[in-house]
């Protein structure tokens, strides 16, 4: 099995610098941009898949439209255990919000990350526990046909998939930069007592050809 692993375009919530998690942000145009370029770059490389998931979420299921369109490859099914971790209290807000209603979160050190739970959002366990989740049903369905899946979603949760994939035991840390639109192949097969990945490729949108397009918010998912 493969899994082709793609952030969405940018969102208004990105254009805005907000904290999105599950607020239903659409793309901007400059997203809808990114995801033709992604598109015409997928096919120029004539890299393509077999079946397709996308979040519920507008910024992820409009991106995914819009590649199976241009594509005009299989379309995706809503999968919700792809929605962005739940950021509670901190959704929606701007960096200069937080630093006037909640200050500690932005001092916070790399092992609070993806931990929400301080906030009324997910906590890092529940983040851990909805990709296992996601991963095992994915590897029931799709591991005997050595099919590609492409799954669009988000910088939060496709970095949890992203560790819990390629390393054993999953770290606490490990950076990865997810721009809009990025994309990274990772190869799963059986090594010695566990089906692992490897990282093939990752591919942010500035080698896609055109502008970057991260815009001012990269922090802000």
């Amino acid at each position: 099995m493969e899994i082709l692993l793609v952030r969405h375009g940018e969102s208004v919530g990105n254009l805005e610098g907000r904290m999105q998690g599950h607020r239903d942000y659409p793309l901007s145009d400059h997203g809808r941009e990114q995801a033709g370029r992604l598109a015409v770059w997928l096919e120029r490389h004539a890299i393509a898949w077999d079946v397709a998931y996308c979040s519920p979420l507008l910024r992820a299921s409009q991106t995914a439209a819009l590649l199976a369109e241009l594509t005009r490859l299989p379309a995706a099914a809503p999968e919700q255990d792809l929605a962005e971790l739940r950021a509670g209290q901190l959704e929606g807000l701007t960096r200069d919000d937080m630093l006037e209603r909640f200050p500690h979160f932005l001092e916070r050190g790399v092992t609070q990350l993806a931990d929400f739970s301080e906030f009324g959002g997910e906590s890092y366990d529940e983040v851990q526990e909805r990709a296992r989740r996601l991963f095992a049903r994915l590897e029931r369905r799709h591991r005997e046909a050595g099919h590609r899946v492409l799954l669009v979603a988000h910088g939060g949760i496709n970095f949890q998939l992203l560790k819990l994939m390629i390393c054993e035991p999953v770290p606490r840390v490990c950076i990865v930069r997810m721009g809009n639109c990025s994309a990274t192949l990772v190869r799963l097969r059986q090594r010695r007592d566990r089906y692992i990945g490897e990282v093939a490729w990752h591919v942010p949108i500035e080698l896609m050809g055109g502008e970057s397009g991260e815009g001012v918010a990269s922090l802000f998912r």
